[in-house]
Parts: structure tokens; C-alpha cells; sequence
């Protein structure tokens, strides 16, 4: 399933997704900066690379039109001859990252993962999973397991995130799992600030 797609899906079910538009020239890409408003991400879609970061075709930040051309060459430059849906460009979106996911196991049914996200959740690995089903205490559990909670909490001062919303957005992807044939589902990075969150980027691969 592409980018495009996985978003469209998230949006089904309620979770929100950072406004962005999938764009074929850089000429789009530049429109939508300009009505949408300064910074803005470009990321490649495509469904030969799984780790974007990785292999540089994304660029956060982008706050002016020249900026935003010498990313669009350089992220499609980096994309060498994997096969590409197009160009993400979406709205700079800040906050901490965690990742929300899930997989069918052959043995027990649906899990839901909850963690820190972006580079954190492989450095890490500081997650907690649940079967499905499972109930919204539950899920407030799944947060207050990891070890990075404080962070969200608000350690040091730092204002907390809006921890409803990441338990509302836990029992959402719980719902979407069981619901559709879905292999793995990987929501990362999501945003959550003290307002609410929103995903930036979305990886489904569907079941049979």
C-alpha cells in the first residue's frame, strides 16, 4: 500500500495525518508550499525503500522556495532507480515522536505496539504490545510501560503531551487492525504535543 493510501486509511479510522499532498512535479510541490505556508517535508514514496532516513530522500525543515528546489533534487536524486509513487510534501509538524504499529501473528491474532519513535524505537527498542483485544486501560498502560514516559509525561519542566489522545489513537489503530487484513502496520513518526497528535509518515502492508 502506498503513502497516499496508508493515510487515506488513517483518516478512516479517525487518527490524524499531517496535511500533505502527493505530487509528481516539483512545480506541485511548490504550490502547495506557498497556499499551505512555510516549512514544509518532502519525503519519497516508494515501495523499495523502507527506511527513508536512511537513504536521504527526506527533508524536514524546508523554509523558503530555493530550499525547497535543492531538496527536490537531492531526495530524488538519493532515490537512484527505486521505483517512485511520487513526493510527499506535507506540513512541518513538531512534538515528540512516538511510533504506534501492529502485525498479525500467526499464533495470536492482532498486536498493537506502542513506543518512542522515529530513530528511537530501533536505538531503543523501548516499547510495549498488547493482543487484541484489549481495553483503554489498557492502553494507558501501554504508555506508562516504556521507559521514555516521563518524556511524554513531562520531565524537567517540559510541558506533557496530551496522553488521551494517544491512548484515543491506540484503541483507533486497535480497531483498524482487526478490521482489515493487515500484516504489519507502522504509524512512525507521530507527532503528540500537549494539543493532540498527527502521523507524518505511515507503512501498511497488507494481509491475505
Amino acid at each position: 500500500m502506498d503513502m497516499r493510501a496508508g493515510f487515506r486509511l488513517l483518516e478512516e479510522y479517525g487518527i490524524p495525518v499531517a496535511k500533505y499532498e502527493l505530487v509528481k512535479e516539483k512545480e506541485k510541490a511548490l504550490e502547495f508550499a506557498a497556499h499551505s505556508g512555510y516549512p514544509v517535508a518532502l519525503k519519497v514514496d516508494s515501495p523499495d525503500i523502507l527506511h527513508k532516513t536512511d537513504k536521504g530522500v527526506v527533508a524536514f525543515g524546508i523554509k523558503n522556495e530555493s530550499e525547497l528546489i535543492e531538496a527536490w533534487g537531492r531526495i530524488t536524486k538519493n532515490a537512484g532507480k527505486a521505483r517512485i509513487n511520487g513526493v510527499i510534501v506535507q506540513e512541518h509538524v513538531t512534538g515528540r515522536e512516538i511510533i504506534i504499529g501492529g502485525k498479525h501473528d500467526p499464533q495470536f491474532g492482532e498486536i498493537v505496539l506502542f513506543g518512542l519513535g522515529g530513530i528511537f524505537v530501533e536505538i531503543f527498542k523501548d516499547v510495549s504490545m498488547r493482543i487484541t483485544p484489549f481495553s483503554r486501560k489498557e492502553a494507558l498502560d501501554m504508555v506508562k510501560e516504556i521507559k521514555g514516559y516521563p518524556l511524554l509525561a513531562g520531565a524537567r519542566g517540559k510541558k506533557p503531551v496530551n496522553i488521551r489522545a494517544i491512548v484515543d489513537t491506540i484503541m483507533k489503530a486497535q480497531k483498524l487492525m482487526v478490521e482489515n487484513p493487515i500484516k504489519e502496520l507502522d504509524i512512525n513518526p507521530l507527532f503528540a504535543d500537549d494539543r493532540g497528535v498527527k502521523a507524518v509518515d505511515v507503512r501498511v502492508i497488507g494481509g491475505e
